[in-house]
């Protein structure tokens, strides 16, 4: 593959509308009308982006440089989701026709295909390892209305199909590929739990299904990000085409003793299309209508900015990552 350019940003850009006490600022720009669906960092310093365009960012010192990579052959598709294991290995999948799933072992010099599919209708909405070895990549129902899912054991070298214990989805309900989390795995289980959307917004666990109370029912609505930490699962959504709508967007739920759902007393101030932890009970989410944070476990969710956002990553020092259009990546710093 080649570089088809470098852009190492040695300063901030500037510094996007806040709230008192956090800070917004972008670091990073491509000049590709590129836009970012996927972070992914590893360890402290190193964070891998991708997007749409075939563009690929990558960080090696926390953000303060960047370096842009168009991945030869691919440069008119659109990657929403990655996986970064380290400074020189990377794992993306690409959505639509063909399916693929390429890796790096270089930095990103060049990209080998380890899985491709196409199937008619195949799309991959997201990949997420709970290791460097052991990972899982969902996609939309493409037979009988069930979910496609694969699993890797050896760090995306290879991908098996799974077949069996697939739930069966509803007519028009699907994954959204907005931000690369609608799918988790526990590091003490084996199997995925899954959020859709669409006619039906439901939570699938390899034991049970359940029902989300979200807005559904148009393809515009339902679940479009999970995060789990401890006991505690948090879910937002809502409808993208109304983005400013504060209702249905979100929903926490804890695992133990049973699961149980519960709707936040304030809920996130419209659309979000991810959501992370960051540390204790403290929880970030975002959409393209603005930035939300929550400090008790996402009971109640205050405004801390208006710039449009897609998807975000913590850093595993805590640094939080943003990212959305035009290749636009900024950092959060709370103080």
């Amino acid at each position: 593959m080649h570089l088809s350019k470098l852009i190492l940003f040695t300063c901030f850009l500037f510094y996007l509308d806040i709230a008192t006490g956090q800070q917004i600022k972008i670091i990073a720009e491509s000049n590709e009308n590129t836009s970012i669906r996927a972070l992914s960092c590893a360890g402290k310093n190193v964070v891998w982006a991708t997007g749409s365009n075939g563009q690929i960012a990558k960080t090696l010192d926390g953000g303060r440089h960047w370096e842009w990579i168009t991945v030869k052959d691919f440069a008119n598709r659109d990657f929403r989701s990655i996986y970064a294991i380290n400074a020189n290995e990377a794992i993306i999948a690409a959505v639509g026709e063909p399916a693929v799933i390429l890796k790096t072992n270089d930095g990103g010099k060049e990209w080998k295909i380890v899985w491709q599919n196409n199937t008619p209708g195949m799309f991959l909405d997201a990949l997420f390892f709970t290791n460097a070895k052991h990972g899982w990549v969902v996609g939309d129902p493409i037979h009988n209305q069930q979910p496609f899912l694969a699993f890797t054991n050896n760090g995306g070298n290879n991908w098996q199909i799974k077949t069996d214990n697939i739930p069966i989805l509803l007519k028009g309900e699907a994954f959204f590929a907005a931000s690369n989390s609608n799918l988790f795995v526990w590091k003490d289980q084996f199997e995925p739990w899954m959020i859709t959307g669409g006619t039906a917004s439901v939570l699938y666990t390899p034991v049970k299904a359940y029902p989300l109370p979200l807005l559904q029912g148009n393809a515009t609505e339902g679940a479009n990000s999970m995060d789990c930490y401890k006991h505690t699962c948090i879910v937002v959504g809502g409808n993208f085409m109304h983005d400013t709508i504060a209702k249905g967007n979100a929903v926490v739920i804890e695992t133990k003793p049973h699961i149980q759902l519960i709707v936040p007393k304030q809920l996130p101030n419209g659309y979000r299309s991810c959501v992370k932890h960051i540390k204790n009970n403290t929880w970030i989410c975002c959409g393209t209508s603005g930035v939300d944070i929550s400090n008790d476990n996402g009971m109640h969710w205050k405004k801390i900015s208006s710039a449009s956002f897609h998807t975000i990553a913590v850093s595993q020092n805590n640094n939080i990552f943003l990212a959305g259009n035009k290749g636009r990546i900024a950092q959060l710093n709370l103080k």
